[in-house]
């Protein structure tokens, strides 16, 4: 398995479906750094606090390069910038699904992957065996955004209709 920083946008979702064991299944480990888990214990609503020091596959690291950090927080939250400064230092596949810091993370060359990347893999992996009911329980319960077109290539690359 592959080295996995995330980000807080795509721990929430899974938490609040109850589909959290999804990442400890796909990836074993996933790292977060210190931003992040406090982003998860004061979340805005509707999400509910997580702790993370309770999960036994997900491992608080921070960052060395507090400069990096600082430059990447100039136009990012703090747990974006945390997330993207540790993926490059650790040579990670980063879990973000924010478009400006998925932006970033491709200017830095970083792999990254959404909810919905990680749908499509834990289907492919046998984890779920449809995308479409999760990803309507998000888009209903969480207003999860994700554009009609996008959702139907979706569901299509995944072997799902309408």
């Amino acid at each position: 398995m592959s080295i996995v920083v995330s980000d807080t946008s795509p721990i929430q979702p899974f938490h609040f479906i109850k589909q959290i064991s999804l990442l400890d299944r796909l990836f074993g480990t996933v790292i977060d750094p210190p931003a992040v888990a406090n982003e998860l214990i004061y979340p805005a609503r509707p999400f509910e606090p997580l702790d993370l020091s309770i999960m036994s596959f997900v491992e608080v690291r921070a960052p060395h390069d507090q400069q990096l950090v600082a430059q990447y927080a100039t136009s990012l939250d703090i747990g974006e910038a945390e997330a993207i400064t540790l993926a490059a230092e650790l040579g990670a596949l980063l879990l973000i699904d924010e478009i400006d810091g998925r932006a970033a993370a491709a200017a830095a060359g970083i792999p990254f992957v959404g909810v919905l990347g990680v749908l499509a893999r834990a289907k492919r992996e046998g984890l779920i065996s449809e995308v479409r009911p999760i990803v309507d329980r998000l888009r209903i319960e969480l207003r999860f955004r994700i554009a009609e077109k996008l959702y139907k290539e979706f569901l299509e690359a995944n072997g799902e209709k309408l």
